[in-house]
């Protein structure tokens, strides 16, 4: 049986923690953790600057200038819990549902 030392793992998992961490830095991943609601609604949920810019750059390229400003006015209803999205329903489901249902 041959046994590995812990430490002779942690050139592999610093190659793949530093690809991981590309990864999760496009635009599309964190425009997803902005969108989810089981996300965006929890007590740890930052928008910080780079989630922000994300989010604004998936919208720039997914719609028109049209479309844009009606996203961009119901992101405020979505931020807030208003409207559609403050509705017990909805808010009930947060948790139980995942955002490709």
């Amino acid at each position: 049986m041959v046994c590995f030392d812990a430490f002779s793992y942690e050139p592999a998992w610093k190659i793949i923690d530093d690809k991981w961490e590309v990864q999760l830095h496009r635009p599309l991943h964190v425009a997803a953790y902005f969108l989810n609601p089981q996300l965006h609604y929890s007590s740890n949920f930052r928008a910080d600057r780079e989630i922000t810019r994300g989010l604004y750059k998936v919208m720039d390229i997914l719609l028109d200038d049209e479309e844009r400003d009606k996203v961009d006015l119901q992101l405020e209803e979505f931020k807030h819990a208003r409207g559609l999205f403050g509705f017990q329903s909805a808010k009930s489901m947060r948790l139980k549902k995942t955002p490709t249902c």
